[in-house]
């Protein structure tokens, strides 16, 4: 009866703790794709301002169109996506469910030595209940690391760990990639393409005035 005690208490705490990394990991996505989409929105406020700001050739305002589309674009498959992940509704059905089979384990692990076969079966029977409500599961990064966060329950090599963790470390950073993408892209557009025409037709000498020949 022990060992079957400590089996339950050890997949409510790892279904927790995964739960929980799950969370966070969805929490910080739905923030980063926010920011995604507003620093993508001010960029093309920003391209379709420079044509009216600035007199350019009619190739370098064609560049800025097209940069504009594909901002534009851009735009609307992040909210598509940000809309069809619905991240901030799973991340609070993730939350909830940590906190309810956390309150679940404590519960049982303070009747440990009192639990027999009937008592150990209505605590499964909340258990399988706590996850039917909550239908969202959590993706095998957040179990991965769950591992990675307690090694001494989990024997895998150097290899492994790098593995989760950059699995992990590309999950959670995708959108700042992105962003980085994009900024820069703008930053070459700009000092690259734009400033060197604008540069080029300031310094242009103006033409002399022609002056009528005398009579």
């Amino acid at each position: 009866m022990k060992d079957a005690v400590e089996d339950l208490l050890h997949k409510m705490n790892v279904t927790k703790g995964s739960r929980f990394n799950a969370a966070r990991r969805l929490e910080g996505r739905d923030r980063k794709m926010a920011l995604l989409v507003a620093l993508a929105s001010a960029l093309v406020i920003a391209l379709t301002f420079v044509p009216f700001a600035y007199q350019l050739p009619k190739v370098v305002i064609a560049d800025l169109s097209v940069a504009t589309m594909i901002a534009s674009v851009l735009i609307l498959a992040v909210s598509l996506v940000q809309y069809s992940n619905n991240d901030a509704v799973n991340a609070e059905q993730h939350h909830r469910c940590g906190l309810e089979i956390n309150e679940l384990r404590g519960e049982l692990a303070a009747k440990a030595n009192m639990v027999d076969a009937e008592v150990l079966q209505r605590f499964s029977e909340r258990y399988a209940r706590i996850l039917d409500r909550y239908s969202v599961n959590h993706e095998g990064v957040d179990f991965d690391q769950y591992r990675v966060e307690h090694p001494g329950k989990y024997n895998f090599g150097k290899l492994e760990r790098a593995r989760i963790r950059l699995r992990a470390f590309v999950a959670e950073q995708w959108p700042n990639g992105l962003m980085v993408v994009i900024v820069g892209g703008f930053l070459g557009l700009i000092f690259y393409h734009v400033l060197p025409v604008r540069l080029a037709t300031e310094t242009r000498p103006v033409p002399s005035t022609v002056i009528p020949a005398e009579r």
